[in-house]
C-alpha cells in the first residue's frame, strides 16, 4: 500500500523538486530501499545518503509520519479477491487493512473462489457479506450498470504492476463453458459455478484483448468440464477460427508500440510506465557497449531510470530516439500457439469423435485427470485414444489424500510410467494433496490427513515432490528412484526419515543404510510400535522419551536428522 505514495504525481512534484537532477535520479534507484524506511522508520535504511542527499532524509520523515498515522490515499471503491481457503487468515487481514483506504461513504467489495465457499466466515471475520458465485449478471456489481463483468476480457496491464512474473502472461485466459455435470465430493465447482453452461463465445473476448494489448501466444481455456458441452463440436470450430488450429503459428506484437498507445490513451498509466522503465532495461542489455552508454544517459537526464521517477511526458519526448533501437533489436519471429484445457478433460466423456476434434488443435498439453484407481481402465482407454490420434504430450492431475490409500497413488502413478513406454508418449503428473474446502476445521489449513494416511506419509510424499519440482517425468528410472520400484520399496519410503527421502545421494550409503538396517533388527511387536509411533511424524526428544523400548529409541534418533 505504501506504493501508493510514490505514484502520487503531486507527492512527486511538491515534495521531490529539487534542482540537482543527477542527485534526484540516484535517489529514485533505491525505491525498495526508500519504501522500507517509509514503513518501518528505520535511520539505517538511509546510509546510502550523503551530502546534498539529505535533503530527502527530510522529506522521506515526512512520507513515514503519514505512513505511521495512516494518512493513506483514499478511494471510493475497493475489491478483494479471494482465493484459496487456506489463505483465509491473509485474505482477511488484507480486507481489514483495506479499510483504512476508504473515502467517505467508501464500499469494499469482497468475492472470489473462498468468499463463495466459505461467506459466513468472511462476513464474521470482516463485517463484510461477500458476493458469491459469479459476476455473471448485470447487476451484480452495479444497479445501474448493465455490463455482465464475467463476460469482460481480463486486464493484463495488472500484471505489469506487480513484480512477479506470472508465467501464463502471454496466454488468452477465458472460458468455453462454465461448471460441470458432475458432483464430486472433493471439487468446489459444483458452488462456485452451480449451472452448467454449455457455450460462453470467446471470440469478441479475444478480439477485446488484442486490441488493447496485442495478440496473446496461447490459449488457456479455464473450462471445468468442456466435454460435457451439446456445443462441443462449434467450440472446437471456434476456437480454430480464433487461430488455434493444428500447426498455427502466430508473430508476437511489439509491446513497444503498444504499450506506448496506451500510454497515449491513458490507459493504466501506472502500468504502462512500469512496463516501459523493463521494456528500456531489456533493450539496454541487448544494445553494443557505446549505444548502451548513451541509452543509459539519456534516461538518467530524463529520470527514466526508475518507474517510480518516470513520467509519461519524458517517455513521449523520447519516442523518437527509443523506437528504431527497439524495432532493431528486438526481433519478431513466428511462434507456435498452443491451446490449453487448463482444468483437465474428463475421460469418461472421451470417445474417438471428441478425441478426433481435440486433436485438430494445438492441444499442448493434454491434461486428464485420474483421481481414483477404480478408474483405470477408463483413464488408460482415453490415454490410448490421444496416442492414436497423434497426441503425444500429456498432462495428468492425481488426487491424494482423499479416499484412496498410498498404494492407490504408487500404483496410479505406476500406471502413467508403464503407458509412456507402451506408448511412447510423455505424460506429466501432477498429484495434488486433497484438503476439504468448506470444514471449518481444516479450511484455513492443510492439516487434514485423510482415512488411509498419516502425518508421516503426507510428509514423505511432499518431500518426494519437493525434489521433483512438483512433477513426475517419464522416466522409469527416475520414477524408482523417487517412489520406489515396487510397493515395498514405496512402504520403506514412506517412513524414512525425511531428511534422507530429500538428500538421497549423500545420506544411502552412510546413515539411511545405518537406518535401514536397524529398523530391520527390530522384531515384529517392535516394528509394529515404531511404525504407529513414526507415522505421528513427531520426533523431539520429549516425544521419544515416552517410548519405553530402547530398540526403538535407538531407530528414531535417525528422524532428529536436520537437513542442515
Amino acid at each position: 500500500m505504501v506504493e501508493e505514495f510514490f505514484n502520487s504525481e503531486v507527492d512527486k512534484q511538491n515534495l521531490f523538486a529539487p534542482k540537482e537532477n543527477q542527485a534526484l535520479q540516484k535517489f529514485w534507484q533505491h525505491e525498495k530501499i526508500l519504501i522500507e524506511f517509509i514503513k518501518t522508520g528505520k535511520v539505517s535504511c538511509l546510509d546510502f545518503l550523503r551530502g546534498k542527499d539529505f535533503y530527502y532524509k527530510d522529506v522521506l520523515g515526512k512520507f513515514h509520519s503519514r505512513f505511521k498515522a495512516e494518512n493513506f490515499p483514499t478511494f471510493d471503491i475497493i475489491c478483494v479477491n479471494s482465493l484459496f481457503t487456506f489463505f483465509f487468515d491473509k485474505t482477511v487481514s488484507t480486507i481489514n487493512y483495506a479499510k483504512k483506504f476508504l473515502g467517505e461513504n467508501g464500499k469494499i467489495f469482497v468475492g472470489g473462489v473462498a468468499a463463495t465457499l466459505v461467506p459466513k466466515f468472511f462476513e464474521i471475520a470482516t463485517g463484510i457479506k461477500p458476493h458469491i458465485r459469479l459476476l455473471d449478471k448485470p447487476d451484480d456489481f452495479d444497479k445501474h450498470d448493465d455490463i455482465i463483468i464475467d463476460t469482460l476480457p481480463p486486464d493484463y496491464s495488472i500484471l505489469d504492476e506487480i513484480d512477479y512474473k506470472y508465467p501464463v502472461a502471454d496466454a488468452y485466459i477465458t472460458y468455453t463453458t462454465r461448471g460441470c455435470i458432475r458432483k464430486c465430493g472433493f471439487c468446489a465447482v459444483r458452488k462456485l459455478e452451480p449451472e452448467y453452461k454449455d457455450h460462453v463465445e470467446i471470440l469478441s473476448q479475444l478480439h477485446q484483448i488484442e486490441k488493447r494489448f496485442g495478440a496473446k501466444k496461447n490459449l488457456l481455456l479455464m473450462d471445468n468440464n468442456i466435454l460435457a458441452s451439446k456445443k462441443f463440436d462449434e467450440i472446437i470450430d471456434e476456437i480454430k477460427s480464433c487461430g488455434f488450429a493444428k500447426g498455427a503459428t502466430y508473430i508476437p506484437p511489439d509491446e513497444y508500440a503498444v504499450t506506448i498507445k496506451n500510454l497515449r490513451e491513458g490507459f493504466s498509466d501506472r502500468a504502462c510506465i512500469k512496463k516501459i522503465i523493463c521494456l528500456y532495461d531489456e533493450l539496454e542489455r541487448r544494445l553494443p557497449e557505446n549505444t548502451a552508454g548513451k541509452f543509459y544517459a539519456v534516461r538518467e537526464e530524463n529520470f527514466l531510470l526508475s518507474a517510480v521517477s518516470a513520467t509519461k511526458e519524458k517517455i513521449f519526448e523520447l519516442d523518437d530516439f527509443v523506437r528504431p533501437l527497439y524495432e532493431k533489436y528486438f526481433k519478431r519471429n513466428p511462434l507456435t500457439r498452443y491451446v490449453d484445457f487448463n482444468q483437465g478433460l474428463d475421460a469418461r466423456l472421451l470417445d474417438e469423435h471428441k478425441m478426433s476434434r481435440l486433436a485438430e488443435l494445438n492441444l499442448h498439453p493434454m491434461r486428464i485427470a485420474f483421481d481414483h484407481i477404480e478408474q483405470r481402465e477408463i483413464y488408460e482407454r482415453a490415454i490410448h485414444l490421444a496416442a492414436k490420434f497423434g497426441i503425444r504430450n500429456l498432462s495428468n492431475y492425481l488426487l491424494y489424500n482423499f479416499l484412496d490409500t498410498p498404494e492407490d497413488f504408487y500404483n496410479r502413478l505406476k500406471i502413467n510410467i508403464d503407458l509412456c513406454e507402451e506408448l511412447n508418449l510423455s505424460i506429466y503428473s501432477f498429484p495434488m494433496k486433497y484438503c476439504p474446502i468448506d470444514d471449518p476445521e481444516y479450511f484455513s489449513n492443510r492439516d487434514y490427513i485423510g482415512r488411509h494416511w498419516n502425518r508421516k506419509f503426507i510428509r514423505a510424499i511432499q518431500a518426494i515432490i519437493n525434489a521433483t519440482k512438483g512433477k513426475v517425468g517419464r522416466g522409469r528410472t527416475f520414477f524408482e528412484k523417487a517412489f520406489g520400484k515396487n510397493l515395498d520399496e514405496f512402504h520403506e519410503l514412506l517412513y524414512m526419515p525425511e531428511t534422507f527421502i530429500i538428500y538421497r545421494k549423500r545420506y544411502e550409503d552412510n546413515l539411511t543404510a545405518d537406518w535401514r538396517r536397524k529398523f530391520l533388527s527390530l522384531n515384529d511387536d517392535e516394528k509394529i510400535d515404531a511404525k504407529k509411533f513414526i507415522e505421528q511424524n513427531k520426533f523431539s526428544d520429549a516425544d521419544i522419551s515416552t517410548v519405553t523400548s530402547s530398540n526403538i529409541r535407538d531407530l528414531l534418533k535417525f528422524y532428529q536428522v536436520k537437513r542442515s
